[in-house]
């Protein structure tokens, strides 16, 4: 699936220039900017391993982002963008008592940006890019002697992400659908998030 995706994120970069057309009322370059909200997924080794424990695990929710971009052409843009994918929970019994486990995850991110024009308006697009994310990891236990306790790590790295979405523009104002997979890597352990979120921007 990711191989899939990946090429076919490609092929959109690269087939882009060759198919590109101006249409009128649709600026062909310029900066533009946007918030999209969505559903965000997470799937990695240590969520996987407390579900196979018998945890109560919650590995999805509402993820949020905010985005700036410059167009320099039909065809082609870069973008930058602040990501919130909401936090991720999982609960099991320790010592009697539950033993919570929570993650939050948000990062800024920039962008390739390929667009292959469809319609007057309409547009899709792939993207490849790199995020930097940090973590905030939370347990919460009651430790051997009954006393509850609660520590918090931070991670944080630089990892790449990709997507493919629709776009259509109407009077300078920007509608998007799109799929990312942000694959994410620390301390040895894979994991991946993805978002699947709805937009909307304008196009100055």
């Amino acid at each position: 699936m990711k191989r899939l995706i990946a090429t076919a994120v490609l092929a959109t970069l690269v087939t882009t220039p060759a198919f590109a057309q101006s249409h009128p009322g649709v600026p062909n370059e310029g900066v533009y900017l946007g918030a999209g909200l969505g559903s965000s997924k997470y799937s990695g080794d240590g969520l996987d391993w407390l579900k196979h424990t018998g945890a109560s695990t919650s590995d999805s929710d509402t993820g949020y982002k905010f985005f700036i971009g410059y167009q320099f052409n039909p065809h082609f843009a870069v973008e930058a963008s602040h990501v919130d994918f909401g936090t991720f929970t999982a609960t099991d019994v320790y010592n009697g008592e539950p033993d919570n486990y929570k993650s939050s995850i948000d990062g800024f991110g920039f962008a390739l940006i390929g667009r292959l024009p469809i319609d007057a308006g309409f547009n899709i697009f792939g993207k490849l890019g790199l995020i930097a994310w940090d973590e905030s990891f939370q347990n919460d236990y009651t430790n051997s002697l009954g006393q509850r306790v609660s520590t918090t790590e931070s991670f944080s790295s630089n990892d790449p992400f990709y997507g493919i979405g629709a776009e259509y523009v109407v009077n300078q104002v920007m509608m998007r659908l799109e799929y990312e997979r942000y694959d994410l890597r620390d301390s040895g352990e894979d994991f991946d998030i993805d978002l699947i979120s709805a937009s909307i921007g304008y196009r100055f």
